[in-house]
């Protein structure tokens, strides 16, 4: 557990505490991204992370470093090769499920991958799709044209499985990025999957319409599935990022409490949310007019 104790009473003490946070977060990319250009021959990065880890961010950072270094780099979102939603129920319905699971392998259309993996691995130009989560259909997105120099990111929390990798082939890079401890801050304490949750609670709720009662219903398969499909293979990963922002908890206070205090004393869920709301009444608060225009926590709070 990381344990920090901060005067965060005034705004320039926030400030303080926020630039601290975020020039220790970007040392840990840096030296990430530092260990993937000293790296030749590499075709494709597989990008894991359980769900909000920060790999949007740190697919961005490196981007950046390895186009400084001459490469011409295609970020691939593995969920845009989600199965459409109308196949996704219709399986659902077979296999007796009650509701759909996007974080299991068995969401993403494997033939399609490797086909598409195969056209870009062999410099063919390639349409790639774009799944559009409001329809669950999927769309025609960038299309890419490889050369030598062409790095492929592909980046989603499916990176790691070995379904997906198995299509990479054996020069693949992997890198994984997560909340890799609990934090107390100023005496409030929240688990590395609460602060995770906390911010899907929010990024759900503000970029795909989900109520938090949506959201806290899934969170226990998307922890069971992180158990079962993601944890047993993290042994093999190359590059690990810790994304841990400790003055997110601060933020979540002003972006989460709002939204937690909509699902109403009669659900089951209302106890999870009153403790959040509690744990986060302890501390004071940061407000996103406050932090970085290119911070890892823009993911979550717009």
């Amino acid at each position: 557990m990381i344990t920090i104790e901060r005067n965060c009473r005034t705004e320039r003490e926030k400030l303080g505490f926020i630039r601290d946070c975020e020039t220790s977060f970007e040392k840990r990319l840096d030296e990430a991204c530092a260990s993937l250009t000293s790296r030749e021959g590499t075709r494709i990065i597989a990008l894991s992370g359980p769900t909000c880890s920060g790999k949007t961010t740190a697919a961005g950072k490196m981007i950046s470093e390895l186009e400084k270094s001459g490469c011409d780099i295609h970020l691939i979102s593995i969920d845009d090769f989600f199965k459409e939603r109308d196949v996704l129920n219709r399986e659902n319905e077979m296999a007796g499920g009650t509701r759909l699971d996007y974080d299991s392998v068995n969401a993403i259309d494997l033939e399609l991958l490797e086909k598409y993996t195969e056209s870009i691995l062999a410099h063919r130009e390639t349409t790639l799709p774009k799944y559009d989560f409001k329809t669950g259909s999927r769309l025609c997105g960038e299309t890419v044209r490889p050369s030598d120099n062409s790095i492929f990111i592909f980046e989603g929390i499916q990176a790691v499985y070995p379904e997906v990798t198995k299509l990479f082939g054996n020069d693949h890079l992997s890198v994984r990025i997560g909340v890799e401890d609990d934090l107390s801050l100023n005496g409030a304490v929240f688990g590395k999957r609460d602060i995770r949750l906390m911010r899907r609670l929010v990024r759900d709720y503000r970029f795909r319409g989900a109520a938090p009662e949506f959201t806290f219903y899934i969170w226990r398969s998307v922890v069971q599935n992180e158990e079962r499909s993601i944890e047993p293979y993290e042994s093999g990963i190359d590059i690990r990022i810790d994304s841990l922002i400790p003055y997110e908890v601060m933020l979540m206070k002003s972006e989460l409490t709002p939204i937690l205090e909509l699902i109403p004393e009669t659900n089951r869920f209302y106890p999870k949310a009153l403790e959040f709301i509690e744990r986060l009444s302890e501390l004071e608060t940061v407000t996103p007019d406050m932090i970085p225009q290119n911070s890892l926590l823009r993911e979550f709070v717009g």
